[in-house]
């Protein structure tokens, strides 16, 4: 990594955070938020390095439940996407940050949305990358109105049945999923996936702990189809025309919902960030964070 990268732990909504940080805390604070139970390190490094050197201080982190920061007990301490994107507000007053673009994929994107509804002050500019304004089904596992992804439910099944007990068994899992949520934009690189999946896990508390808590947070989460018509921050929408797990009309009705914002389709994107979609995703946010 390079020499400006300070990694720490920082106190937020009752909830210890662990982040890094990138760049020079005087430039423009740009804000990585991800998605389910996934790490902050899940965002790429050639993402990162690209939007500091153009003056961004970067900051990824993992949210509660995720990676190095703190577990919760959800049966005596529910939450939901509210209650995450308090997480990210705390993270910034740790950092001592007053506001930021907000950048949120997947499931972050949801927390994105509610920083926009319920902290408005606190961003300069949101983006959003596939992700939705619809709320989860517990029946279908999915978005409403979406009908689940076959080979997503195949994948669903087959961790009910062999639910992942070692190290191993669960980098096998996700390299599986990552490659169901790949798209069409290029071949699917194994070595360096189960490199990124390796690394998500490594100094886990739990590597299944995340997902479990965020699936049921994701559930008990509000609609917000009809709220993020109010959204009033300038809004970039990017959405993948190959996505399984968010498919590419939700990314368009988020987009057309959202006054005023712009939509960014990239064709053959799946659910992920291969390679050849992070210079013009870099490019994009740096344009939007920068009008």
């Amino acid at each position: 990594m390079w020499e400006d990268m300070m990694e720490r732990i920082v106190e937020a909504n009752g909830i210890r955070l662990w982040c890094e940080t990138f760049g020079d805390p005087a430039d423009p604070a740009l804000l990585l938020v991800m998605g389910l139970g996934a790490r902050g390190a899940t965002w790429p490094d050639e993402l990162c390095r690209l939007l500091q050197e153009a003056g961004r201080y970067v900051i990824r982190y993992d949210n509660r439940d995720t990676g190095l920061s703190g577990c919760v007990d959800y049966e005596a301490n529910p939450y939901t996407m509210i209650e995450l994107a308090q997480d990210a507000v705390g993270l910034l007053d740790g950092l001592g940050i007053a506001t930021a673009d907000v950048v949120g994929a997947s499931m972050g994107g949801m927390i994105a949305q509610e920083i926009a509804l319920e902290h408005a002050d606190r961003l300069r500019s949101l983006t959003i990358i596939m992700s939705s304004a619809e709320p989860l089904d517990p029946a279908t596992n999915t978005f409403r109105g979406t009908v689940r992804d076959p080979r997503l439910a195949a994948w669903d099944a087959e961790q009910i049945a062999n639910p992942p007990s070692t190290r191993e068994e669960h980098v096998e899992s996700h390299l599986k999923l990552a490659r169901i949520l790949a798209g069409q934009l290029t071949a699917f690189d194994e070595v360096a996936t189960r490199a990124i999946i390796e690394r998500e896990i490594e100094n886990a508390t739990d590597a299944g702990h995340a997902s479990k808590n965020h699936i049921l947070a994701a559930f008990a989460s509000r609609d917000r189809s009809g709220l993020v018509g109010s959204i009033t921050a300038p809004t970039l929408v990017i959405h993948g025309s190959d996505d399984p797990m968010a498919p590419f009309a939700h990314g368009e009705a988020l987009a057309a919902a959202i006054p005023g914002s712009e939509f960014l389709p990239i064709e053959g994107m799946g659910h992920g960030f291969p390679p050849p979609v992070i210079p013009p995703i870099s490019a994009a946010i740096l344009r939007h964070t920068g009008r």
